[in-house]
C-alpha cells in the first residue's frame, strides 16, 4: 500500500522534517478560508487505496486547526483512501478529561469522537496531558513520549545538585521518570488553580534549598503553573537558576511576560507546535520529527505484515 504523508496548515515545518526523514514527497493539499471564516480544503494528491498520514498539531488557533483536520480526513476518505492515520503531536482539549463539577462537557471525549467519526482509523499523539485520555478514543492510539529525548538533552548539561520538580501533584509520575533517568531527587509543588490562567502554590514536598530546580511539565499554556512553582521554590530557598522542561510550549496569553520575570536559565521543549519567536530567555528545541517518522514507518510495516 502506497504511503502518503500530508500536512495541514498548523505546522508545515514539522511535516517537511518528517518527510525528509522518511525520504518522501509530501502529498498535495490546499487549505484556505472563506471570508466568513469557513474552512475550505482540497486534497490534490491521488490517495485512492493509499495509507494516508495526516499531520496536524492542534495548537492555537485550536478550533480552526481541529476543523481543518476533520475536513482533510473527510476529503481523503471521499477520494478513496485505504487507511487514514491522524498524526497529532499536540492534542487540544486533552485537559478536559474529567468533569470536576458535573456541569462541564467531557471535551477530550468529544474531540476523540469527532476525530473517529471523520474517518480516522488510528491516531498518533505525543505526551497527552493524562494517559486517561487514551480511553476517550474508540480507535487505536499510538501514545508516544518525548521524555527520553528531553531527558537525554538535559543530562548533557545538568547542574550538579539539581532537583527535578513537579509543579503539581498530577505530574508526579512524569517527574519521577525524569528523575530516574537523570539520577536526581524529586520535589513536588502543591498548587491550587483559581482559574484557567491563575494558579496559587501552597507547599513544597522535598528539599530544594540551594538546589537548581528542573521544573518538568507536559505543556506550558499561559505559564501560570510555572510562575507559581518558581515563586514557591524561590521562597523555599532554591538556587535562582531555573530550567523548565515541557513537551508542548504553547506560550499563549501572558506566558512570555510571566516567564520573562522569572530567573529562567533555559526552556527546553520540542517542536510539537511551532516555536514562538523573540523570547527573552534561552530556548532549546528538540525535534520529534524522527520519533514521528519512525512510528509512521513501524505502522506502515505493521500494516503490510497484517
Amino acid at each position: 500500500m502506497r504511503v502518503v504523508l500530508m500536512s495541514g496548515s498548523s505546522h508545515p515545518a514539522l511535516g517537511a522534517a518528517i518527510a525528509k526523514v522518511l525520504d518522501l514527497e509530501q502529498g498535495r493539499c490546499v487549505t484556505a478560508q472563506f471570508p466568513d471564516g469557513e474552512h475550505h480544503v482540497e486534497v490534490a494528491e491521488e490517495v485512492r487505496g493509499c495509507d494516508v498520514y495526516l499531520l496536524q498539531s492542534l495548537g492555537p488557533p485550536v478550533d480552526a486547526h481541529l476543523m481543518e483536520l476533520l475536513l482533510l480526513v473527510d476529503a481523503c476518505r471521499r477520494r478513496g483512501a485505504g487507511r487514514v492515520t491522524a498524526v497529532v503531536p499536540y492534542l487540544a482539549y486533552a485537559r478536559q478529561d474529567r468533569r470536576e463539577t458535573g456541569r462541564e462537557p467531557l471535551g477530550a471525549r468529544l474531540v476523540a469522537d469527532l476525530i473517529r467519526v471523520s474517518g480516522v482509523d488510528r491516531a498518533v499523539v505525543v505526551d497527552l496531558h493524562s494517559p486517561a485520555v487514551e480511553g476517550c478514543f474508540n480507535i487505536a492510539v499510538e501514545h508516544l513520549s518525548a521524555m527520553p529525548l528531553l531527558a537525554d538533552h538535559v543530562r548533557r548539561t545538568v547542574t550538579p545538585g539539581s532537583v527535578v520538580v513537579s509543579p503539581d501533584l498530577g505530574g508526579v509520575k512524569r517527574v519521577e521518570r525524569y528523575a530516574a533517568q537523570l539520577k536526581l531527587p524529586v520535589a513536588v509543588v502543591h498548587k491550587h488553580r483559581r482559574s484557567g490562567s491563575e494558579v496559587q502554590a501552597r507547599t513544597i514536598t522535598g528539599d530544594v534549598k540551594g538546589c537548581p530546580p528542573i521544573i518538568v511539565d507536559d505543556m506550558i499554556s499561559t505559564a501560570g503553573t510555572i510562575e507559581a512553582a518558581v515563586n514557591a521554590l524561590l521562597e523555599a530557598g532554591c538556587a535562582p537558576e531555573v530550567t523548565v522542561v515541557a513537551t508542548h510550549a504553547l506560550l499563549v496569553g501572558p506566558a512570555v511576560e510571566r516567564l520573562s520575570r522569572l530567573p529562567i536559565r533555559r526552556l527546553l521543549t520540542t517542536d510539537s507546535v511551532p516555536r514562538v519567536d523573540r523570547l527573552p530567555f534561552k530556548v532549546e528545541v528538540v525535534s520529534i520529527a524522527a520519533l514521528l517518522a519512525r512510528t509512521i514507518e513501524l505502522l506502515r510495516l505493521g500494516s503490510q505484515g497484517g
